[in-house]
């Protein structure tokens, strides 16, 4: 191996040792939250202090955790985010996956797309936006049909209820 190659693999090697690490952790937290709804909902509660919801998220975050991941937690905790961990976990994951260069791409439909119908979107979007788009798939019934697609800070949006929404306005109706 040349050294070019050498010093690429020894940086990926601290790059996945780096992240296992919050992955891990994060996912620990996720999955406590996920299994005690009563202290996801302690952790929201407006009347608890921030010392006493910080205590309650030490109880489920992994002793080995760095001081670095902890104060994270506690900055999604103290901002109200704590609910937003599987979020941040999936674009974690995604960044982990493709670099920082990978962009998350979400497709909202009002019913669940056939696969073939996700890789049309797939492959049109790559067409126009590049290769380096990592897909997320949702569902919202209120967009009534059609599609609204988010590309980093890109929206475009053609779903129905917005096109409903614009008819209304022009016709003077208030929805």
């Amino acid at each position: 191996m040349n050294p070019q190659e050498l010093s690429h693999k020894y940086a990926n090697a601290i790059f996945s040792l780096a992240l296992d690490e919050w992955l891990m952790a994060l996912n620990q937290v996720k999955d406590s939250l996920a299994n005690d709804v009563g202290l996801a909902e302690k952790l929201q509660n407006v009347t608890l202090t921030f010392g006493e919801k910080q205590n309650l998220l030490d109880s489920i975050i992994p002793i080995v955790t760095s001081q670095q991941l902890r104060n994270f937690l506690y900055t999604l905790l103290k901002e109200g985010h704590i609910s937003l961990i599987n979020d941040v976990l999936g674009d974690l994951e995604r960044l982990s996956k493709g670099g920082p260069q990978v962009q998350a791409t979400y497709v909202t439909t009002a019913t669940p797309l056939r696969n073939e119908d996700k890789d049309k979107f797939r492959q049109k979007l790559r067409a126009q936006y590049g290769d380096k788009l990592e897909f997320v798939f949702n569902v919202d019934p209120t967009i009534i049909g059609g599609a609204i697609v988010q590309i980093g800070d890109k929206l475009i949006d053609g779903s129905v209820a917005t096109r409903l929404h614009a008819i209304g306005n022009v016709l003077g109706v208030k929805s």
